[in-house]
């Protein structure tokens, strides 16, 4: 675990393994390294010296030299001050690109937890109006709520029913505008449909009103097939195949 979490910080695994054991047993020679951790004998100094270089490592010459673990909270205010520092200038840099106007064409998410990552980011952008309905409660979209709340926003909550024909379900409208419909299960193959259309987002405030529009009911595809709200089903069909495929099927 703290292995998995130092290589989320961008060390490699034989660094993070190597931090490790300095921090536990060390100070350490490169030998005594290669065989106190799985780091190779062969690759341990080169390790060391690139820890030390990172300034997650100190050392002390000699024949051999011994290097010693920086403490952690040091290690963590300097990657904290580092990272901050780049999502400054990526956020600097990011805000003069020129990007196309994609608001009203409709996007596809998938996996449970993209779909509420962008279902709370949603919520935190909230300007006036969240309204929200959902069968199963979600720590994260309860805490985006409330923060939204606290933000002066009115937020409308309906736990869904009959509004859907499936279980799992979240539909989100945000300032009236901003719409995502999708489901949350399976988590490897749940997916959200985004957009700010208007023809969702009155379908999403009929859902929550208690009158469904049919174009909502996720499980069953649309009895029109130009209506742009097939390509939830159009996903669901194709994931069917993609899976069928992995499990020894042929993709039709």
């Amino acid at each position: 675990m703290l292995t998995e979490l130092l290589q989320r910080i961008g060390l490699s695994k034989y660094e993070a393994e190597a931090y490790l054991a300095l921090l536990s047993d060390g100070p350490l020679t490169g030998y005594e390294l290669g065989k106190r951790s799985s780091v190779p004998l062969s690759k341990s100094y080169e390790v060391l010296e690139r820890l030390t270089r990172r300034g997650l490592a100190l050392i002390q010459p000699g024949e051999p030299p011994r290097y010693a673990a920086e403490r952690p909270e040091r290690v963590l205010a300097q990657t904290r001050a580092d990272q901050e520092a780049v999502l400054h200038a990526l956020s600097t840099e990011l805000d003069g690109v020129q990007r196309p106007n994609l608001a009203d064409d409709f996007w596809v998410l998938r996996g449970r937890t993209n779909v509420l990552a962008r279902a709370g980011a949603a919520i935190d952008e909230a300007q006036r109006e969240v309204v929200i309905g959902r069968l199963a409660d979600d720590t994260g979209l309860v805490n985006a709520l409330d923060r939204a709340r606290s933000r002066g926003c009115r937020v409308v909550e309906h736990h869904l029913s009959e509004a859907v024909s499936r279980p799992d379900t979240v539909i989100l409208l945000v300032d009236g505008r901003e719409a995502l419909a999708g489901t949350l299960s399976p988590a490897a193959h749940s997916q959200a449909v985004v957009t700010a259309n208007p023809a969702l987002a009155l379908a999403i405030r009929g859902a929550c009103a208690g009158e469904p529009a049919a174009s909502m009911r996720l499980a069953e595809p649309a009895a029109t097939g130009g209506d742009r709200l097939d390509w939830l089903a159009w996903e669901a069909r194709k994931q069917q195949r993609l899976q069928r495929s992995a499990d020894g099927g042929r993709v039709a």
